[in-house]
């Protein structure tokens, strides 16, 4: 399923993963005010989130493409399914000791179980870009094990890219085949520039929580954690807050008068 990188116009094809998500949403608008060709990816994992991050993506697909603001051709998202991913055992054992070294940085939380699949579907996508922000685990890692590499590119605009030359051998199975166009923003930054450049409307219908409750996101995911951190409370409504809150300071959920009241009455007849 190789792509390549030049369509039979001339024009420079990115392919990048997209999840509906903000930064990957940030980046795909951003391209879409160059003359190039964006191939989004999607890869499904069986997420609870993953009917609305389509429904995102095929919405906001037909409003980009309707900007006036649009030089870019937007192709429709390529869908991969987990079930179908290759089994490479050399890149699971590269995964396996750098998620081992994040676990015993973070006192026990994983990387992230999707850079495993990731990096064995890049394999096939020429220059694929991952759409990691500022900041990110992942670039704590890769510093590390490695090092990165700005690239200077005239259409696509700069990115960064694995050093191979001073990176290990597990590094670069991982993310050795990745360009990474976000590593100087925070999520703030790409608001600014958002809505600087007129498209913040369409950045307010991302969507980026993976336990999502009636339609409406939990604030409890790691998802919904990064947004609420990152300063983008606005996205939320008060009970995904409330519920960010009760996770972040282990706040007891208050039990209702009539719970309470059925406690008691069974322990009468205990």
């Amino acid at each position: 399923m190789l792509k390549l990188n030049i369509d039979a116009m001339g024009k420079q094809v990115i392919n990048i993963l997209w999840t509906g998500g903000w930064d990957s949403t940030y980046r795909v608008i951003d391209l879409s005010f160059k003359e190039v060709v964006i191939q989004p990816y999607y890869l499904r994992d069986n997420r609870l989130s993953e009917a609305m991050e389509l429904s995102v993506i095929r919405n906001l697909t037909e409003k980009i493409r309707n900007r006036k603001t649009n030089k870019s051709e937007l192709l429709e998202v390529i869908i991969v399914e987990i079930e179908d991913r290759k089994v490479n055992f050399e890149y699971s054992s590269s995964y396996n000791m750098l998620d081992e070294y994040w676990k015993n940085r973070s006192g026990g939380k994983s990387i992230g179980s999707q850079y495993e699949w990731l990096s064995i579907f890049s394999i096939d996508i020429l220059n694929l870009e991952l759409g990691i922000e500022k900041g990110c685990k992942v670039i704590t890692t890769i510093k590390e094990f490695g090092d990165l590499e700005l690239v200077e590119n005239s259409e696509k605009g700069s990115y960064y890219q694995l050093n191979k030359e001073v990176s290990t051998l597990d590094l670069i199975n991982i993310f050795g085949a990745y360009h990474f166009p976000l590593l100087d923003l925070s999520k703030q930054d790409m608001r600014n520039h958002a809505k600087k450049l007129g498209f913040l409307d369409l950045m307010n219908e991302t969507w980026f929580c993976h336990s999502p409750r009636e339609n409406k996101a939990c604030g409890e995911c790691n998802p919904c954690k990064q947004t609420i951190e990152a300063g983008l409370t606005y996205r939320f409504d008060k009970k995904a807050l409330d519920a960010y809150k009760r996770v972040k300071y282990n706040i007891p959920v208050k039990k209702s008068y009539l719970s309470r009241m059925a406690k008691k009455i069974k322990s009468l007849y205990r």
